[in-house]
C-alpha cells in the first residue's frame, strides 16, 4: 500500500483516523443555530429576523445590511463584526460581546444592549431610539451622531466615549461613568443626569433644557456655550466648573 507523505506521518503517530481540517467555510456558514461557530462568515444582507444565534461565534462576521429585528443574539461573541447598517430593531443583545464591533448608520431601535461589553464600538450615526444600554461597558465607544431618545445609558461605564452631536432626548443616563467624555453639541432635553460623573467632560455647546442634574459631578467639565434651560438642582460641582471658567470661585 503506498501512502503519501502527510498520511503517512499521521499513521506514524497513531493519529490516521482524524480529520486534517475542518469542513469548507460555506458549509459552516450555513449552519444558523445557537452557539454555532459563525466567525468571519459572511451573512451580508440576509434576512435573519428573528433568529436565534444565542451564544454564537461570530467574530469578524459580516453582517453589514443584515436584517436581525427581533434577532436571539444573547451571549454572542461579536468581536470586530461588521453591523454597519444592519436592523436590529428589538433585537437582544444583552451580555453580548461587542468588542470593537461596527454598528455604524445601524437600526437598533428599541435593542436590549444590557450589561454587553462594547470597549471600542462604533455607532456612529446609530438610530437606537428607545434601546437599552444598561450596566453597558462603553469605554472608549463612539457615537458621534446617534440618536438614543426614549434610550437607556444608565450604571453604564463610558470613560472617554465620544457621542458629538448626538440626540439623547429623555434618555436615562443616571449614575452612568462619564468621565472625559466628548459630547459637545448634543441635545439632553429631558434626559436623566442624577448621580452621573461628568469630571473633566467636553460638553461644548449641548443642551440641557429640563434635564435631571441631582447629584451629578460636572468637576472641570468643559462648559463653554452650554446651555441649561428649566434645570432645577444644579449640583455645586455645575456651579464650580461655571465660575472656573469665568475665572472666579463662588463664594
Amino acid at each position: 500500500m503506498t501512502f503519501k507523505p502527510l498520511q503517512m506521518a499521521l499513521f506514524t503517530l497513531g493519529l490516521g483516523s482524524i480529520s486534517v481540517a475542518a469542513g469548507p467555510i460555506s458549509d459552516r456558514c450555513a449552519n444558523l443555530v445557537p452557539a454555532a461557530d459563525l466567525s468571519a462568515c459572511n451573512l451580508s444582507g440576509r434576512a435573519l429576523t428573528g433568529i436565534d444565534l444565542s451564544g454564537a461565534k461570530l467574530e469578524n462576521a459580516n453582517l453589514r445590511g443584515t436584517r436581525l429585528d427581533g434577532a436571539d443574539l444573547r451571549g454572542a461573541n461579536l468581536k470586530w463584526a461588521n453591523l454597519s447598517r444592519a436592523r436590529l430593531r428589538n433585537a437582544d443583545l444583552r451580555e453580548a460581546d461587542l468588542f470593537h464591533a461596527t454598528f455604524d448608520e445601524a437600526d437598533m431601535s428599541g435593542a436590549r444592549v444590557n450589561k454587553a461589553y462594547l470597549f471600542g464600538a462604533n455607532l456612529i450615526n446609530t438610530r437606537a431610539a428607545g434601546a437599552d444600554f444598561s450596566g453597558a461597558y462603553l469605554k472608549d465607544v463612539l457615537m458621534e451622531g446617534i440618536d438614543l431618545s426614549g434610550g437607556s445609558l444608565a450604571d453604564t461605564y463610558m470613560l472617554r466615549g465620544v457621542m458629538t452631536g448626538g440626540r439623547f432626548v429623555n434618555t436615562n443616563f443616571s449614575r452612568a461613568e462619564m468621565t472625559g467624555a466628548g459630547a459637545e453639541d448634543c441635545d439632553f432635553t429631558n434626559a436623566d443626569f442624577s448621580g452621573t460623573r461628568l469630571l473633566g467632560a467636553s460638553l461644548r455647546g449641548s443642551l440641557f433644557k429640563n434635564s435631571k442634574l441631582k447629584d451629578a459631578d460636572f468637576s472641570n467639565a468643559d462648559l463653554f456655550n452650554t446651555v441649561f434651560d428649566g434645570v432645577d438642582d444644579l449640583p455645586p460641582s455645575l456651579m464650580e466648573a461655571v465660575a472656573s471658567r469665568l475665572g472666579f470661585k463662588p463664594e
